[in-house]
């Protein structure tokens, strides 16, 4: 009895300190890892808004859309894009994902945001880039994989704090505000990306 005893207690003393521990977190991971998509690569970029897949910075006639406050501007971490028209004409206007991706953020990120949706994109070489669409009016897509150009929300207003635009972001593994809607204006933008110049050297 004595020896069925000790052997019970030097089984449950392996247990507790010779075996490994899994967290709760790799738990979740290994339980989630079965049902796990293989990755999506974005192969080309297009512009978030507009019928065409391409489009000016300028507002000028070659479309209807144009760049109101460009990446840099008094320390802008992304592009305001606006229909030529002004003014809240382009409310309700279809906001497209830019490429091939997988929607990690999808809800109201609070004054100043409004809605918005955050998509990461891996590129060929393994890389993620990361793709935020700010103030939007409605959300129509809030997870799973999504296709270059697929209608994932409408421009709004941030709940009426501006007139209707869409904030849009770019940004790199090494951005500070990776996991989140962050600022939208700072002086640091190491580890975001000028929208506009990366898409237009992936279309």
């Amino acid at each position: 009895m004595r020896f069925i005893k000790y052997a019970l207690f030097a089984v449950g003393l392996f247990m507790l300190s010779g075996c490994p521990q899994v967290s709760e977190a790799q738990a979740d991971r290994n339980a989630a890892a079965p049902t796990q998509s293989p990755r999506v690569v974005a192969v080309k970029f297009a512009y978030p808004v507009g019928n065409n897949e391409s489009l000016t910075q300028a507002r000028d006639k070659r479309d209807d859309w144009y760049n109101a406050l460009d990446f840099g501007a008094d320390n802008h971490l992304g592009e305001d894009w606006n229909k030529n028209s002004g003014g809240n004409t382009d409310c309700g206007e279809a906001v497209y994902a830019i490429a091939d991706g997988r929607i990690i953020y999808a809800e109201n990120a609070g004054p100043g945001w409004g809605n918005v949706v955050i998509i990461e994109h891996y590129l060929a070489d393994g890389t993620r880039v990361r793709s935020l669409y700010g103030h939007l009016q409605k959300i129509l897509k809030t997870s799973g994989e999504v296709n270059r150009r697929e209608q994932i929300g409408e421009i709004g207003n941030a709940d009426g704090k501006y007139l209707c635009h869409l904030h849009f972001e770019l940004r790199a593994e090494n951005c500070a505000m990776w996991n989140q809607a962050g600022g939208g204006y700072s002086e640091e933008r190491n580890g975001w990306l000028d929208p506009s110049d990366f898409i237009d050297k992936n279309r």
